[in-house]
């Protein structure tokens, strides 16, 4: 494994995508679809965010521990001063309001943060440190991690290829495990005056949205703390990249311009 697994293909402007705590880039599938045959012309990049899919672990899972070695992998894919548009999905959304603060040597154009979640309860808090604390289980049927996969990331169904399915398992001790590593939720959840703080560096233009049927995402609640208003995107659930994967390339489309 590399430090991050990075793919890119197309051609256009520069558009990196950033997927969500325990899934891979592979949950981006049917929104390149999507792209493709608008003939949207982008050069998309598709990042395995650390400690998830076919990247590296790290002890560092703070947004600046994500971050930072994905600018890293950037580096040398873009020309210098190269605008480049971010859209990141949960977790991958605070990864992007990271990358564009402007320190780490990107030129972000434009931001796109999809369902981020701004509130966490005291009992999803001690959910994440259990599952930090528990080994990985193994399976000896490869097919069953993959449905396990699938499960947490939302990569299942005829959208996906083996490949993606594959992405977010490993051998381990003559079986199969996620290749999530399970401290990705030892770090605490960005909440309030950090995620608002973080924001307020953006220093391109952001566009927020959020399915109107994400049971753990308020509209409201995401305008209030990042100070921005908040697109509400009709009949989609959290994984929205993967249930209306349209109404997330006509968010693309709306950073690029066209």
């Amino acid at each position: 494994m590399g430090e991050v697994h990075l793919e890119a293909g197309g051609d256009g402007p520069a558009v990196l995508f950033l997927h969500g705590s325990g899934a891979s880039g592979a949950v981006w599938r049917p929104v390149l679809n999507e792209l493709r045959e608008r003939r949207i012309p982008c050069r998309w990049l598709v990042a395995d965010l650390p400690g998830h899919g076919r990247s590296a672990h790290r002890q560092d899972y703070s947004p600046d521990g994500y971050a930072d070695p994905v600018a890293k992998a950037l580096t040398g894919l873009l020309p210098d001063g190269s605008p480049l548009t971010v859209v990141g999905h949960s977790l991958g959304g605070l990864v992007g309001m990271t990358l564009a603060d402007g320190t780490r040597g990107l030129t972000v154009a434009s931001l796109t943060v999809v369902a981020m979640k701004v509130a966490w309860t005291e009992e999803e808090r001690s959910r994440r440190s259990a599952l930090a604390a528990k080994p990985p289980r193994i399976f000896g049927d490869e097919e069953q991690a993959r449905e396990l996969f699938g499960r947490v990331s939302g990569v299942r169904g005829p959208a996906f290829t083996d490949e993606d399915r594959n992405s977010g398992i490993t051998r381990q001790d003559g079986g199969h495990r996620l290749s999530a590593d399970p401290g990705i939720t030892r770090a605490a959840p960005a909440t309030g005056p950090e995620l608002a703080a973080r924001m307020s560096r953006v220093t391109c233009p952001a566009e927020l949205a959020c399915g109107d049927q994400d049971p753990g995402i308020d509209p409201d609640d995401m305008a209030a703390v990042l100070g921005h208003p908040v697109t509400v995107l009709p009949g989609a659930g959290h994984n929205v990249h993967i249930e209306r994967p349209g109404l997330v390339a006509d968010l693309v489309e709306r950073a690029l311009g066209r």
